[in-house]
């Protein structure tokens, strides 16, 4: 019987929570025998796979151009579809939100929201988030089945007909070592997580850290992200000047995944003042460490967190920092609370887990190959 060859499209993952993505599944979809497996990736991904042991032996690679942005979109969309001709593939999975459109049975994975694009004024990102919604738009239409990390964000780009071919594969999490479980708590250490994108809304977060240490004056911030784009982080930066707070928030500008796990074990609380994510992996990983959520009141923070958190509203007017300082202090002071939370916390993490990621995946990769075996023999 023939094996069909299925192309596990990365060739734009570079980092953050797609290569997470990848570490965690890529070893799970290996152990499916009904296909032969490949990836393309960009060296330096390939090299960091390999350094973490998640390159299964199994799965054949091939290296991504270095390009530019642009360019390389135009490589995908042109190039890419011959060389699967080439490497003789059959379905292509692209770890993205658009593909190759003249790529063989091309699925899509959604990973982002356009919902971020309300964080990022001006011509340039209209036309951006524009484009990334209508070319994700004409994936998930033109495949004959695709995918998303969360539900909610499927209706933000397909209607009711066309959602009945998105699956929702949603992250998982790898198990964290009981060293990292282990690992004592640091009184009053608040935790924040995520590069300095507008959607990550920093400048909340920092003025809830200002009136949270009215009360605690011993409260401190360890901001872990890198300085993605240069005009948000100086904004942060002046506002941490402004607000005084250079001796409370220390910004660490991204850290290897086990150490940033040892970080999220060891902080009192996580505080997220995100406005939009597709999956805010963070809070997951923030759980399976056992440490308490304080996150605003939204979809796609309850998709993840579900009630494992505590949920400030974020949408229904006042003042948003003094909420989030409120409820982080409110963690912060009462052990009772904070212990109910890391309970539910780890419960709810141990629901996420990549075998159930990747089973979602290959069985709708599957269903497509036998659906179009069937459709060549009638």
């Amino acid at each position: 019987m023939l094996t069909p060859k299925i192309l596990l499209n990365a060739c734009h993952t570079n980092g953050g929570g797609g290569l997470t993505f990848l570490r965690g599944v890529l070893p799970e979809l290996a152990k499916d025998a009904r296909f032969a497996w490949h990836l393309l990736a960009p060296e330096a991904t390939l090299t960091k796979l390999r350094e973490t042991g998640t390159l299964p032996a199994n799965v054949t690679t091939h290296v991504a151009p270095a390009l530019r942005f642009g360019v390389s979109h135009l490589w995908e969309q042109l190039v890419l579809p011959g060389l699967c001709r080439v490497w003789g593939i059959d379905q292509v999975l692209s770890n993205a939100n658009y593909g190759p459109l003249l790529g063989p049975r091309a699925s899509v994975l959604i990973h982002t929201t356009p919902r971020a694009a309300v964080a990022w004024p001006g011509l340039k990102w209209k036309l951006y988030w524009n484009s990334l919604r209508w070319l994700t738009t004409v994936c998930v239409w033109r495949s004959p089945i695709s995918f998303a990390v969360a539900g909610h964000v499927i209706p933000d780009y397909v209607g009711l007909a066309t959602a009945r071919r998105v699956r929702v594969a949603h992250p998982g999490m790898s198990p964290i070592p009981a060293a990292i479980l282990d690992t004592p708590k640091v009184p009053n250490l608040v935790l924040a997580v995520g590069d300095f994108y507008r959607q990550k809304d920093y400048p909340t977060l920092l003025r809830a850290m200002a009136i949270l240490r009215e009360q605690l004056p011993d409260v401190r911030l360890t901001l872990i992200g890198r300085p993605a784009f240069g005009d948000v982080f100086a904004e942060a930066q002046a506002l941490l000047k402004a607000l005084q707070l250079e001796d409370t928030v220390t910004i660490v500008p991204g850290l290897p995944h086990a150490e940033l796990l040892q970080q999220m074990a060891a902080a009192s609380v996580v505080l997220n003042t995100s406005t939009a994510e597709c999956f805010n992996l963070p809070v997951l990983e923030a759980m399976a460490c056992g440490t308490p959520i304080v996150c605003g009141d939204t979809a796609f923070q309850r998709e993840v967190a579900g009630d494992a958190a505590v949920f400030v509203p974020i949408d229904k007017g006042g003042d948003v920092p003094a909420a989030y300082a409120v409820a982080a202090y409110g963690v912060l002071a009462h052990t009772g609370i904070a212990a109910t939370l890391r309970k539910g916390g780890l419960a709810r993490a141990a629901e996420f887990t990549y075998a159930k990621t990747a089973n979602v995946l290959r069985n709708g990769l599957a269903d497509v190959w036998e659906l179009q075996t069937e459709q060549k023999k009638a």
